[in-house]
């Protein structure tokens, strides 16, 4: 097996590209040495040409298993680095392509392959020729963890007062998925689920300050989410706003039962939407604040 020269990286760089959770990778991994950690970005850029190729192929509509593969591969990679922007539209082409919807699929392939190139760019340009001349300097040696306290310490960022209130978005319809997005991008930080199985998962990445649920869905519907969502302590007082065509009064009466605060018809009015938004955020805050 051919000896190869590990490529080095400075984390003060990567740290800064906000789509990497490389602090989240050492800290679930609390044994993964730098030295892997730089192996795995190495590795990235080293399938970075096939990766692409295989997201041009679905975005011209021709992919085949091969290319279905290779995504998988790279989704993967993806995940073991810490990379947590486009979790979900990874989901929806891999259900699109195994659903045959061509359209759909190239069109989550197009949201995907313009920031891999960036990413791509970072980590590409965060290379070091040489080594830093530090005792105890060996990545192999060291875990992420304490490579990144130790030769890259980087103060975390506090709350800053201005700081865009975070809205989760569950719906199976990317369409609305896609026009909320849009409607709020300007205030808040918005994050869109189509798969609402995948909930739990998410809430252990995410702190919503106010969740929309879309109340017709299949395998879980929008009330089947409330009880997810209350379950968890951080989120038992977090507005819950309902999303649907079905506005009926019985709808109603059992969403606010099961803990929802609002209900807004689709087709979704932005001044509507973002005039409920604002009330309900505004009430989390003052429920937050005094329980501290």
């Amino acid at each position: 097996m051919e000896n190869k020269t590990m490529d080095r990286y400075d984390l003060a760089i990567i740290l800064k590209q906000s789509d990497l959770n490389v602090r989240g990778v050492a800290a679930a991994m609390e044994n993964l040495s730098a030295g892997s950690y730089f192996c795995m970005l190495s590795e990235l850029i080293d399938h970075a040409p096939v990766f692409s190729g295989a997201l041009r192929k679905l975005i011209a509509r021709d992919g085949d298993r091969n290319a279905y593969k290779d995504l998988s591969r790279m989704y993967a990679m993806l995940n073991n680095l810490g990379y947590e922007k486009h979790a979900t539209d990874f989901d929806g082409m891999f259900d699109s392509y195994d659903r045959g919807h061509s359209r759909l699929t190239s069109t989550y392939a197009k949201k995907i392959i313009d920031d891999f190139y960036g990413l791509c760019t970072v980590i590409t340009d965060s290379r070091i020729s040489q080594p830093p001349e530090a005792p105890g300097a060996d990545p192999n040696e060291v875990s992420l963890k304490d490579w990144i306290e130790r030769l890259y310490t980087e103060p975390r960022k506090t709350t800053a007062a201005g700081q865009k209130p975070v809205i989760l978005t569950v719906d199976d319809s990317p369409v609305v998925l896609k026009s909320v997005s849009s409607y709020l991008a300007n205030d808040y930080k918005v994050y869109m689920l189509a798969k609402p199985y995948m909930l739990e998962k998410v809430l252990g990445q995410v702190k919503p300050d106010l969740f929309l649920l879309d109340y017709n869905m299949p395998v879980l519907n929008g009330f089947d989410l409330i009880p997810i969502i209350r379950g968890h302590a951080d989120f038992k007082d977090t507005p819950i706003i309902f999303l649907t065509s079905e506005g009926t009064l019985d709808n109603v009466s059992g969403a606010i039962k099961l803990g929802a605060c609002d209900f807004i018809a689709k087709p979704v009015q932005p001044s509507i939407l973002r005039e409920r938004l604002g009330k309900h955020i505004g009430k989390g805050s003052e429920t937050r604040e005094s329980a501290s």
